[in-house]
């Protein structure tokens, strides 16, 4: 079974499960990287999410010990995962299962892990979290839309706690082409937390600053 925790600055998610269900979920999402034809590099963004999983299983990142008065629990292990990134790779995992055969494990890890970021954003994001997950699922999946999560992402981890609470609702916002039309009329009316299309420009090719987990 899938869980998470969250981070303490608003960042992202600890991926956690226990070792078979982190190896269905790396086994499906390999699958789906091979087969889906949204996704043309073989070697990308989201084949990141397998290699997590794998370091997760592999118990390369986090090892979360059951606690003493519930050891049936058992061990689990996980993984720190940026929101920005996390829900971009789960909308082409999605939005992949409709253009190839799947299987039930398929849909099975995929709406395990599309549960666990829904009660995950609820809890990181109360007052913003029903906009969030409407736009979460509105993400576009093809090349252009996945290579604006890199200025996305730079601002993101740029941010302070504070910030990312305010603001990601409209930093999922940016990814849709009709975004800087609406910053325009929105920014005229003086609507709070925006996110000015030029402060992407920044982060084009730049690295990722330190998300401070």
């Amino acid at each position: 079974m899938l869980s998470y925790d969250l981070s303490k600055s608003c960042s992202g998610v600890v991926l956690i499960g226990d070792y078979t269900s982190l190896r269905s979920l790396h086994t499906v999402l390999h699958d789906i990287n091979e087969r889906s034809p949204l996704i043309d590099d073989k070697e990308g963004l989201f084949l990141g999410l397998a290699y997590d999983v794998r370091k997760a299983f592999e118990r390369q990142r986090e090892t979360i010990e059951p606690p003493a008065h519930f050891e049936e629990i058992g061990v689990r292990y996980g993984v720190n995962i940026l929101w920005p990134v996390l829900l971009v790779q789960q909308r082409i995992m999605r939005a992949s299962l409709a253009y190839i055969d799947s299987s039930a494990l398929d849909q099975a890890m995929t709406y395990a892990l599309e549960s666990v970021i829904e009660v995950a954003i609820k809890a990181d994001f109360p007052a913003s979290s029903a906009d969030i997950i409407e736009l979460w699922k509105q993400l576009p999946t093809d090349l252009r839309g996945v290579a604006k999560l890199h200025s996305r992402g730079g601002l993101f981890c740029s941010w302070s706690k504070i910030e990312r609470a305010r603001k990601f609702k409209n930093l999922l916002a940016s990814f849709s082409s009709a975004y800087e039309f609406s910053y325009a009329e929105r920014a005229r009316n003086e609507e709070r937390d925006l996110v000015d299309p030029h402060e992407f420009l920044q982060w084009d090719g730049s690295e990722w600053p330190d998300p401070n987990w």
